[in-house]
């Protein structure tokens, strides 16, 4: 199976769920009301998960493990532009860890989500039967509309006529010795506050890059007010990190940056210091029929699906 497939399954259900689910499955967070009318607090629920050999090398730090589990998720709340609350985690361990590892990890869950100013307030521990399982950590986070209109921005809206944006550098999340900023990166949660404060409205759509570049602007693309637009990018506009190879940046994923559209030009760097580079725009869709278009000096290359699916 792979992931698209697997997610279009999902969202055919969507049109079931009850009227209390304003945001449903398809974007970075879902949203439920707390009650009935236009004033009804609503809630923002997100959840992902770290496996060990799989998101971060066998054997990590469980601490450091502990971190990025909850740190992805403050980024799904970035990429709303909400303002987490609480988290809830889940630990399957090995049969063979110790009370220390145990401690570690949920040490590491209690830090780490105090710092992003989303306490750990419940969840379960659990040991898999095989010892040669590998550990797996799971976050759900609680988050609220953070801007005063209670606005909050989603995959949805981007135009014709947008420019796509970016925030930070893309690429080279992982070293090679499996280490690298996948572990340490910053949830970009103080710039989506401000890119929504300096924009409001003409922040039309936005998304924290996870799966790699090329696949989260199609999630925004698939998305757009129209469904008959592209987006293009210019491969000498996207900023690479240092040292990183161009060729394998845009798929790299775990850069957790924002990609966002807007019909405004935002500054090119935020109060923090973050830069912010224009590296495309969102045009009608051509006959070639491209969602995510990339120009090269030699060519224009389809990378909608150029990332990672059912992996990191």
């Amino acid at each position: 199976m792979r992931e698209f497939a697997a997610l279009e399954a999902i969202f055919r259900h969507n049109g079931r769920l009850p009227s209390f689910v304003t945001i449903p499955p398809g974007d970075d967070m879902a949203e439920v009301t707390l009650g009935v009318g236009p004033h009804a607090p609503r809630l923002l629920v997100a959840a992902d998960q770290v496996i060990e050999g799989r998101h971060v090398r066998r054997g990590e730090d469980l601490a450091i493990m502990a971190r990025k589990a909850v740190a992805r998720n403050v980024s799904d709340v970035a990429a709303m532009a909400a303002r987490p609350f609480a988290t809830v985690a889940t630990v399957v361990l090995r049969s063979t860890c110790t009370d220390h590892e145990a401690r570690e990890m949920l040490e590491g869950l209690r830090a780490s989500a105090d710092v992003f100013g989303c306490p750990l307030v419940s969840g379960d521990l659990a040991t898999h039967a095989d010892p040669a399982a590998p550990i797996v950590v799971s976050v759900t986070i609680l988050a609220r509309p953070a801007h005063a209109s209670g606005r909050v921005v989603t995959r949805r809206g981007s135009r014709e006529g947008d420019g796509i944006y970016v925030t930070g550098t893309i690429g080279g999340s992982l070293d090679a010795d499996g280490r690298g900023r996948h572990l340490t990166f910053a949830p970009r949660v103080s710039e989506a506050h401000e890119l929504h404060e300096l924009l409001g409205s003409s922040l039309h759509a936005m998304i924290d890059v996870s799966d790699g570049l090329g696949q989260d602007a199609a999630h925004l693309a698939g998305n757009a007010e129209s469904g008959d637009t592209t987006f293009v990018l210019a491969f000498d506009r996207i900023p690479i990190t240092p040292g990183r190879d161009p060729s394998k940046a845009l798929g790299d994923g775990e850069d957790y940056e924002l990609l966002f559209t807007a019909d405004r030009e935002p500054p090119s760097r935020l109060s923090n210091g973050t830069p912010v580079t224009r590296i495309g725009r969102v045009d009608r869709r051509g006959a070639d029929g491209l969602l995510v278009a990339l120009e090269t000096p030699d060519a224009v290359v389809d990378i909608a699906r150029l990332g990672w699916e059912y992996g990191r």
